[in-house]
């Protein structure tokens, strides 16, 4: 390949430079080298390489690395080599097998830096509030269980009540067969007469102790209803409890899920990102 050749191909591509930022959507910075030194420059304000024509390019530039590995290349610029860090983009021009110059693209990255950060505080966040869920699902858990403990005690002690009701019914029972002992016992007294007398005194004991017992037990009833409405109050508010955090439990469910696909399509957008 003579000289006017690789001149022509390489004018070719520096004709065509400057309609290549036209078709991104983005600013870019446009540059053309030959094998030795850049030969076209096309700097934007937001991304100023400053490349003077003719003048060489370091072995380690991009354009160095084109003509060593002779492959397109992709590497990120620095913000301390030009003012702003850019991702430089460049591609091998080939004449006849072999590599006569490069094209370079220069292409911002703060925003893609602003991007990756948010993305990232959002991650953090997103972890965060995953974490904060776990912790109010783990305590809803134990307010459930502690629930049921609580319902199943009342349920016990409504079965005592019932069992308790049960014996003061026999009390009765036997506080009114020992009245009418008592009065059989006055009765038989009176007809014995003087004689009687020292068994009149048992049938008023008799009578006096049917009467306490009967006292006794309507009492007890009277403690043992109220004690049976306050633990059905009880049970009626356990229930409804276990009915709140059961549509706690299964809302934090619902965001804990949203939460994980959330977390999930994080990482594919920082994946892509990484890629840009």
């Amino acid at each position: 390949m003579d000289i006017s050749t690789q001149k022509r191909i390489l004018q070719d591509f520096v004709n065509i430079a400057p309609y290549i930022p036209l078709f991104i959507d983005e600013p870019v910075s446009v540059a053309v080298t030959n094998t030795e030194t850049f030969i076209y420059n096309q700097p934007c304000k937001e991304i100023p390489v400053d490349c003077h024509i003719g003048e060489p390019f370091p072995p380690g530039s991009t354009p160095g690395m084109v003509m060593q590995s002779m492959e397109r290349t992709r590497r990120p610029v620095p913000a301390h080599v030009y003012g702003v860090p850019f991702m430089s983009y460049a591609i091998p021009i080939w004449e006849d097998r072999k590599v006569v110059g490069c094209l370079m693209i220069a292409k911002s990255i703060e925003k893609i830096n602003s991007v990756k950060d948010a993305i990232s505080t959002l991650a953090d966040e997103i972890s965060q509030v995953s974490d904060a869920v776990g912790n109010i699902t783990a305590e809803i858990q134990t307010v459930s269980e502690n629930n049921q403990e609580i319902y199943g005690l009342m349920t016990r002690l409504l079965d005592e009540t019932a069992k308790m009701n049960s014996i003061l019914g026999v009390i009765n029972k036997l506080s009114n067969s020992s009245k009418m002992l008592g009065l059989n016992a006055s009765i038989e007294a009176a007809r014995a007469g003087v004689a009687g007398k020292g068994f009149a005194v048992v049938a008023k004991e008799i009578e006096r102790m049917s009467n306490d017992t009967t006292h006794s037990a309507k009492e007890i009833s009277t403690m043992l209803s109220g004690v049976d409405k306050q633990v059905n109050d009880v049970s009626g508010k356990s229930r409804e409890t276990a009915d709140s955090v059961s549509q706690q439990a299964a809302a934090l469910q619902e965001i804990a899920a949203t939460m994980e696909n959330l977390s999930t399509n994080v990482k594919v957008i920082e994946a892509y990102i990484q890629k840009l």
